[in-house]
């Protein structure tokens, strides 16, 4: 399955307005809208210089979300964005995937509850 990004500002407003599913963690938070009419995931990513100083930590942190949201979930397609709170500690080890699992756990349950 393939994750495209979210291409414009009215798809982010549109998701920050009125999220159908939240979850979080220390690291990042993540908010999702259910997309009927898509065949794939859109993401899109909030991650600040202010938070995560180096480009280096930036680009890895949005290139294991996107790998970890293609590889593992399927529908309900939906609109994801998703912000940064800080550097992970470790974003580097399968510590973070566990995190990762556990919040999009819980995001897709409450998306698929509205879905039914």
């Amino acid at each position: 399955m393939t994750v495209i990004s979210l291409p414009s500002r009215s798809d982010f407003d549109a998701v920050f307005e009125s999220p159908d599913a939240k979850a979080s963690n220390r690291d990042f938070l993540v908010l999702a809208k259910l997309n009927r009419s898509a065949s794939t995931h859109r993401i899109g990513f909030v991650t600040s210089k202010k938070k995560l100083r180096r480009a280096v930590d930036r680009n890895r942190f949005r290139r294991v979300i996107r790998e970890h949201v293609r590889s593992r979930w399927t529908s309900p397609y939906s609109d994801i964005v998703i912000i940064a709170r800080q550097v992970p500690d470790n974003l580097k080890t399968p510590l973070f995937q566990d995190e990762l699992t556990r919040a999009f756990t819980k995001l897709f349950k409450r998306l698929e509850n509205i879905d039914a």
